[in-house]
């Protein structure tokens, strides 16, 4: 059965309650009449009873028309409690989401995406990553440190930020997305950022990588280049003994 039917059900059964209890009024009212006879009063009682056994001891029964208007519309109403019945029979029945899935696409279609509170955060993030992707490329050690603690700053603030959030919202959104756990907060705002971060870092460790072995390399070059220059030195060191000794074997 769906939603609509189940509805639709509890509609009926509610409307048939207020309207047993219009009929029982009625009765009650027309029971204390002047001028009513014995039967009458006979009825009234025998109807009065049966509302007060139906009803639960409805104050409407001890309507004797002494009380002003006032008291009786102060007075405990039997509708009191239906309409949380039906809400709550309402709720019971629908399903939680269970598999992650589903939870993904009710967190999307609880968000109106094209309000412009949403796609000003969406611009942000773009123009974030745009920032980053110019700054791990052509940015300097001083310019990625500033990123990382405007991230540190925003990602540390989320938490206010909800809070915030949750008082003004009306002011630049349609509706409350900022709850006392943070879930909107923590998926639409500190979750790209920290995977931001989190991009930064490999690429730091990947040039730090990359710098790592131009230096080892570097460093085995220079040592080849000494030890092929000492060598050479060593050879012609000797060459110049063996000429010298030579010449004086020859003038001797």
């Amino acid at each position: 059965m769906s939603l609509f039917n189940k509805l639709s059900d509890h509609v009926i059964e509610t409307s048939e309650q207020m309207l047993r209890v219009v009929e029982e009024g009625m009765a009650i009212m027309s029971g204390n009449e002047p001028g009513s006879n014995d039967g009458g009063t006979a009825s009234h009682q025998t109807m009065g009873g049966g509302a007060s056994s139906g009803i639960g001891g409805d104050p409407m029964a001890e309507f004797d028309g002494s009380q002003t208007p006032e008291d009786f519309l102060q007075a405990e109403s039997p509708l009191n409690g239906i309409a949380e019945d039906v809400l709550q029979d309402i709720m019971a029945s629908q399903a939680a989401p269970e598999s992650v899935r589903e939870n993904i696409n009710g967190f999307k279609a609880a968000i109106r995406w094209e309000e412009p509170f949403i796609l000003a955060l969406l611009a942000f993030h773009a123009i974030t990553i745009l920032f980053t992707i110019f700054v791990i490329k052509r940015g300097g050690m001083t310019s990625r440190m500033i990123l990382l603690g405007i991230i540190a700053i925003i990602v540390r603030s989320a938490e206010y930020l909800n809070q915030w959030g949750n008082t003004n919202w009306e002011s630049f959104a349609t509706q409350d997305y900022f709850d006392t756990k943070g879930i909107f907060v923590s998926l639409m705002l500190s979750g790209p950022l920290l995977f931001l971060s989190f991009f930064m870092l490999i690429a730091f460790l990947r040039e730090a990588t990359t710098l790592l072995v131009q230096v080892k390399k570097f460093e085995l070059k220079e040592k080849y280049r000494k030890t092929t220059a000492s060598k050479n030195g060593n050879g012609k060191g000797k060459g110049k003994k063996k000429s010298g000794k030579k010449n004086s074997a020859k003038q001797d």
